[in-house]
């Protein structure tokens, strides 16, 4: 009875201790996992610093630095533009020497030319290349200008071949009389080839506002009295491009320096022809200064308004 007694007593005894054995791993393992991951050790702050090995440089090498030498002459800069003042003063050294020829007592304005203002047309009027795109041989070939009027005011022909350029520079027949403002002008250009096809082109009109040209040593300007006056109201003044004409006329008349300026007013009368020359003249006396009888002013009666400024 005693034996069994123990047996039981020792196998409950190993029982309780295997039991408590496997409840301890248990829990060690349940805090292993609830603690994470390992930490990793951290690395020293030594281990992470550089190392810098300070020293003395016993080598040494003594090299003397040469001085810059920065050498220039003056005159090599102020040359060029000695150069052009010395050109610009043998221009014309006899007009140096006698400045009463170059600048007449009568002309005593003190304003210089505006070579920018270029208003007036100038000859050529028209330029023509002529082209004939097909193979046919030409016969001949003919321009014909005609005024407003239809009236042939000029007109060129030649055989054969066609000319490489034409050009027109505003005069009619002989040469002798100039077209004129405010005025239509048109032209066509016929060809007839060898088997008597003709063929013929018309260009566009041709109106000038404005002519400048030179016959028999004179400077004539020519212009539409549109381009110099406006109406404001009532009242006609002279236009802020009518002065530019105007300015552009003291200019030829100050390079040619030649009295008096005579100025040709054409209007519906004679009354109202004078009164719009004397304004131009009043205009252009004060614009360059001028006594007075250096600017004439001649009234003529015309359908067409122009003003005509001829310089001797």
């Amino acid at each position: 009875m005693s034996i069994r007694f123990g047996r039981s007593l020792l196998i409950m005894t190993l029982a309780l201790t295997v039991g408590a054995a496997t409840l301890a791993s248990a829990q060690d393992e349940e805090k292993d996992e609830l603690a994470g991951p390992p930490e990793k050790k951290e690395e020293s702050k030594a281990d992470s610093q550089e190392v810098v090995i300070r020293g003395v440089q016993r080598l040494k090498v003594k090299v003397e630095k040469p001085e810059p030498d920065v050498t220039f002459d003056v005159d090599e800069i102020a040359v060029p533009y000695v150069v052009t003042e010395d050109s610009v003063m043998d221009v014309s050294p006899t007009s140096m020497a006698y400045p009463a020829v170059s600048v007449p007592v009568e002309l005593n304005s003190t304003q210089s030319a505006a070579p920018y203002i270029q208003l007036f047309k100038q000859p050529p009027v028209l330029t023509l290349n002529p082209r004939y795109k097909g193979n046919v041989n030409i016969a001949k070939w003919r321009l014909r200008i005609t005024d407003g009027f239809g009236n042939v005011f000029k007109d060129y022909s030649g055989e054969s071949n066609l000319p490489k350029q034409l050009i027109w520079d505003g005069r009619g027949k002989d040469n002798k009389e100039m077209m004129d403002v405010g005025t239509s002008y048109s032209y066509i250009f016929s060809i007839v080839d060898v088997a008597s096809n003709p063929t013929s082109q018309m260009g566009k009109p041709i109106v000038l506002e404005s002519l400048l040209y030179e016959e028999n040593g004179e400077i004539i300007a020519r212009l539409v009295a549109e381009a110099i006056f406006e109406k404001k109201g009532v009242k006609t003044e002279i236009s802020q491009k009518g002065k530019l004409y105007l300015k552009e006329v003291a200019d030829l008349l100050m390079y040619r320096q030649r009295f008096p300026l005579l100025i040709e007013s054409y209007f519906g009368d004679v009354d109202e022809a004078s009164y719009q020359g004397e304004r131009i003249q009043k205009y252009l006396e004060e614009l360059m200064i001028l006594p007075e009888k250096k600017i004439k002013v001649v009234a003529r009666k015309s359908r067409l308004k122009k003003v005509v400024f001829i310089i001797k």
